[in-house]
């Protein structure tokens, strides 16, 4: 219980440095949509990769198979058409 008052003291100290009150007044310096939307798309892409890996762990092995089997074939389409051209 104490190392963790003593932490969020000095997160508390690090944040806020002793010179805060010279720092002027607040400026608006424009919207602040931009930056929620990045945080948004942050969340949203970790949730989407999330999905992915939590998905791609649960593949049978038949799946895993018809994968592995459906890029060779696309490997050798690519040959194929180098070859031709």
């Amino acid at each position: 219980m104490k190392t963790a008052v003593i932490l969020l003291a000095l997160l508390v100290l690090a944040l806020f440095p002793d010179d805060l009150a010279a720092q002027g007044l607040p400026v608006e310096t424009g919207s602040h949509l931009p930056v929620a939307l990045w945080f948004i798309g942050a969340a949203v892409l970790g949730l989407v990769i999330a999905y992915g890996i939590m998905r791609n762990r649960t593949r049978t092995r038949a799946e895993k198979h018809i994968t592995e089997q459906a890029t060779k074939n696309t490997y050798a389409e690519e040959n194929r058409d180098q070859v031709s051209h």
